[in-house]
């Protein structure tokens, strides 16, 4: 018989990896760039060079940089908004103003940021912002289901790829 693709149960294991692995990554490595948008058993993939443009100002961009002012003003509340159920109990408002303060103590006080750029993902988007920081540029990124929740959320340096990494050890290997 053919495999006729993920189980709803195996989506609502991935939904929850990403949000495990983004919170990782905002606790671990906020100002590494280190990323991992989404999760996949026994799999390593790499996105690598210019992404294809999505049009300006899709729904995805409205919010990853709705959500990207939020921080900017210290509002976190208003910024987990749309995060999904299981990243809003992994990344309360409270760990995102700490992950953006570790942020900013490296690359320096956020200044501005460029227009948005969509990268399809399997079935999720993300979205990648430019950020013009005190002391150097940065990237922020936003993975998005298809309902428009936010499933990820990392602060990064310029230029790191899309990344799906996993193994029954985890992403840190």
């Amino acid at each position: 018989m053919p495999d006729k693709g993920p189980t709803l149960r195996s989506n609502r294991q991935l939904v929850e990896a990403v949000a495990a692995v983004t919170l990782a990554a905002c606790a671990w490595f906020p100002a590494t760039g280190f990323a991992v948008a989404a999760m996949q058993a026994n799999t390593v993939t790499t996105v690598a060079g210019p992404a294809a443009a999505a049009p300006a100002q899709t729904q995805y961009d409205r919010i990853a940089t709705q959500t990207l002012d939020d921080i900017v003003n210290g509002n976190f509340t208003a910024a987990a908004a749309h995060f999904d159920t299981t990243l809003r109990k992994l990344l309360p408002p409270d760990a995102l103003a700490g992950a953006w303060e570790t942020y900013q103590n490296k690359f320096g006080s956020y200044q501005s940021h460029g227009d948005p750029n969509d990268v399809a993902f399997g079935e999720f988007t993300v979205v990648n912002v430019p950020l013009s920081m005190e002391r150097r540029p940065g990237e922020f990124r936003v993975t998005f289901h298809k309902d428009g929740s936010i499933a990820g959320l990392l602060f990064l340096d310029t230029g790191v790829p899309i990344s799906v990494v996993s193994s029954a050890r985890g992403p840190f290997r």
